[in-house]
């Protein structure tokens, strides 16, 4: 009897990674990084926040789309700019990358006057953050003030933090 039970539990796990249950679940917790949108960042700067960010999500243990992976989907797809992109785009791209979340968003000046396209030590930006869950197709949006530091890299890193930590808040709630 319980050889029986053993085979037919066997049986069901396959079933379930061949149809992709127990996959499909895993896949939830690969995330995606997208640009943010800004006048204070060129690409490169905009890549390097990016990366910085999918360092820190990585460090905390979500898996993540890798650069590669999206910057080849973007160089062959001239239509779309990935610091520019809309909701239906967002979810698109997760479907596409078989991610569950999606993140991305836009850097200003908390003031509100443009300047001229820099990040400033000691000045403030908004920071809107946009996060894409697929299993329940939401999306939350959440504001964050970080202030200029001494060097981009400190800034990307503040940023960073700051918005890794909302990730794990938002896909952590049920």
């Amino acid at each position: 009897m319980n050889y029986r039970l053993l085979t037919v539990s066997i049986i069901i796990i396959f079933a379930c990674f061949a149809r992709g249950g127990i996959g499909a679940e895993m896949q939830n917790d690969r995330v995606l990084v997208l640009g943010f949108q800004s006048r204070q960042l060129n690409d490169v700067q905009d890549r390097l926040l990016r990366e910085t960010l999918l360092y820190r999500i990585h460090a905390n243990g979500h898996e993540i789309v890798p650069v590669m992976k999206i910057e080849s989907l973007f160089r062959d797809d001239s239509k779309r700019f990935i610091r520019r992109l809309s909701r239906a785009d967002v979810r698109a791209l997760c479907d596409e990358l078989n991610a569950g979340v999606a993140v991305y968003g836009s850097i200003a000046p908390a003031d509100g006057k443009q300047d001229d396209g820099e990040i400033r030590k000691g000045k403030n930006y908004t920071c809107l953050l946009s996060i894409y869950r697929k299993g329940d197709n939401s999306f939350t949006d959440t504001k964050h003030t970080v202030a200029g530091r001494d060097s981009l890299y400190d800034f990307f890193a503040d940023c960073a933090a700051q918005f890794a930590e909302e990730i794990l808040r938002v896909t952590a709630a049920p």
